[in-house]
């Protein structure tokens, strides 16, 4: 299965962008400001494990390359 890592990124950073905006202009009191924070955490956590995900796939299709051309 292909993972198309920049797709989900942009799809992320576009929301947590409209949830930071909800939070500036629109937030009254602290109950609110705790439900959007918790989805923004949410979301830039996963930011961070896709882009640990894709930095460990690049690695694993370098030694894999490293391995065939080795092996020829």
């Amino acid at each position: 299965m292909i993972i198309d890592y920049p797709l989900i990124r942009r799809v992320a950073e576009k929301r947590i962008e409209s949830l930071k905006d909800t939070l500036v202009y629109s937030v009254d009191n602290l109950e609110q400001l705790h439900y959007i924070s918790g989805p923004i955490k949410g979301l830039e956590s996963l930011l961070q494990d896709l882009k640990d995900l894709q930095e460990k796939q690049e690695l694993l299709n370098d030694k894999e390359l490293r391995d065939f051309e080795g092996s020829t």
